[in-house]
């Protein structure tokens, strides 16, 4: 009896050591059956809120499906997909620009026109507006004027998008498996995966990789699961192509000299301004002015100047600017559809009734609040010029990261010439007495400017002038002078000038009546060093601000690199 007891209890604990080590098992590697909530994995606010995944990763943006149609934010289009997109939110529209045309879409409405009179009609309304700033734009019209693919998948609401073409790993799946949330049999399961299904290999761990399937799940899958990986080049759509932009070219180098006109009698001063120069193939005078924020412009045009100007057998660029009208710096003219057509049917009027050969735009002091609407503005400018074979050309700061909305890169796409202003390092306001163009101040705008410009179409402004400096108790002020006039104060003042080669030009200073006088010297020789590192880099051409400003030998050396491109 007491022997069978023993056995009894022997058997007993042996169960329950079985059952024991089963659960513990069982517990630790067994699989687990439990499916994550693919909403919260995804995180799906609403019914008709899609997460984007992009370029194979869940990404911060997200789609939304307003009667059945998927649309994005049109910032984030901007930002995302294509920035050629306008967002004119005074007007509640959308702009996108083309060479020959400008396609318009208006808030609620399914249809669109363009500049040309033309229209069409989608089964779906383009633009819709959500709150007091926030337009949203279907993302099938979006895809006819850009290079990406996406597709909308539900359960859980996702959108897969690809803006980029490049290679990636992919594998196949070796026997039906788990997609789960992360790499542990414990993990929820995402989805279920077919043998024989094509994933996107995202990240390889030692025994678990993150993978995505065709339909734009992510998750994890056992390594024993997967076949060899593979790296392959991915397909980009080939139902898009992109636009062809034309551009004017002069022939050989050029060389625009700025005609400052502060007035219809300035006009008078053409022939005494340009008597003296060589080489020069535009003269651009300062001719229109924007008045207001309503876009009007005044226009100090005469057929005589015109007229004379190609009786030389030079082109005429009439520059407009932002500035120099009573009412001082216009801007916010630019956020408004209408103000810009008034002022580029106005422009466009002028040029073409006296016979003008290109517009040189010229607005300073944007803000970056309104840089999208500048752009839009060359943009639609541009248009119009290339329908009547008018040059282009626009003027701008040295670039930096701080002035980069002004958009050299869509510059150099819809315009003939961009134009850096070379000069102005130190300025009116500095409180840093300094060289107004420094030979590395030169080089460093001509490289930058190239990143996002041709060389053929780049040009490089020089100066006529310099600052003189005072250093005093009272602080440091300047005052601009011409060659001339510099020359005639450094003799006054019995200065003498050394040459700096750091700064590529001479230099002088002196002490008299408690202050400092400096001056960075903008001569035949500061010039010359200029025009190498011009032609060192191939660019376009020159241009010189401004006529009446220099001394005559600085035209031997303007025409010598001129004639360089013969």
């Amino acid at each position: 009896m007491k022997k069978l007891f023993t056995t009894l209890v022997i058997l007993f604990l042996i169960a329950v050591l079985g059952v024991s080590f089963y659960r513990l098992y069982y517990v630790k590697y067994s699989y687990t059956e439990d499916r994550a909530d693919l909403n919260a994995y995804y995180g799906v606010e609403s019914e008709d809120d899609f997460p984007v995944i992009l370029q194979d990763e869940l990404s911060e943006y997200r789609a939304v499906r307003i009667d059945g149609e998927i649309y994005m934010d049109v910032r984030d289009v901007k930002k995302l997909i294509n920035d050629r997109f306008y967002l004119g939110a005074q007007d509640g529209i959308v702009c996108y620009c083309l060479p020959d045309r400008r396609i318009t879409v208006r808030e609620g409405e399914s249809s669109w026109t363009d500049s040309k009179g033309g229209s069409g009609d989608e089964d779906y309304m383009i633009l819709v507006q959500r709150g007091d700033d926030q337009y949203f734009i279907s993302l099938d019209f979006v895809r006819q004027y850009s290079n990406f693919s996406f597709e909308v998948f539900t359960e859980p609401n996702r959108v897969v998008m690809y803006t980029q073409w490049g290679e990636r790993n992919e594998a196949d799946v070796k026997g039906a498996s788990k997609l789960r949330t992360s790499g542990g049999v414990k993990s929820e399961i995402v989805a279920d995966v077919p043998s024989g299904s094509r994933v996107v290999v995202l990240d390889q761990m030692d025994t678990w990789s993150k993978v995505m399937t065709q339909d734009g799940m992510i998750g994890y899958v056992e390594n024993r699961k997967l076949g060899p990986v593979q790296t392959v080049a991915t397909q980009p759509v080939t139902d898009y192509e992109e636009p062809e932009f034309t551009h004017k070219s002069m022939d050989g180098i050029v060389n625009l000299a700025w005609h400052g006109i502060a007035g219809a009698a300035g006009n008078q001063t053409l022939q005494d301004r340009i008597a003296g120069t060589k080489a020069v193939n535009v003269v651009a005078p300062t001719w229109f002015v924007v008045l207001n924020e309503d876009g009007a412009m005044e226009s100090r045009c005469t057929q005589d100047y015109v007229d004379a100007v190609h009786d030389m057998g030079k082109h005429v660029w009439a520059v407009l600017d932002n500035f120099n009208g009573p009412g001082g710096l216009q801007q916010s003219f630019l956020a408004s559809e209408e103000a810009r057509k008034r002022l580029i049917d106005t422009v466009m009027d002028e040029v073409l009734s006296h016979g003008i050969d290109g517009i040189n735009v010229d607005f300073e002091g944007i803000a970056a609040e309104n840089g999208d609407d500048y752009i839009e503005f060359v943009r639609e400018l541009s248009i119009r010029c290339r329908d009547e074979d008018i040059f282009l050309s626009v003027d701008n700061y040295v670039p930096y990261n701080f002035n980069d909305y002004y958009r050299l890169d869509e510059q150099g796409t819809f315009t003939d010439y961009v134009v850096i202003m070379g000069y102005d390092e130190h300025y009116a306001g500095s409180q840093e007495p300094g060289s107004v163009a420094s030979i590395d101040y030169v080089t460093y705008g001509i490289k930058e400017a190239l990143k996002e410009v041709p060389a053929q179409r780049l040009i490089n402004g020089i100066p006529f002038y310099t600052r003189v400096w005072r250093t005093a108790a009272d602080g440091v002020t300047s005052e601009a002078y011409g060659m001339r006039e510099a020359r005639q104060f450094i003799e006054n003042h019995g200065m003498t000038m050394e040459w700096d080669e750091a700064d590529g030009q001479y230099y002088a200073e002196s002490s008299e009546d408690d202050a400092t006088y400096q001056i960075w010297v903008e001569d035949k020789e500061s010039i010359e060093r200029k025009l190498e590192v011009m032609k060192e880099y191939h660019i376009a051409g020159v241009a010189e601000w401004a006529l009446g400003l220099e001394t005559a030998d600085v035209w031997d050396v303007i025409e010598a690199y001129v004639k360089s491109g013969d």
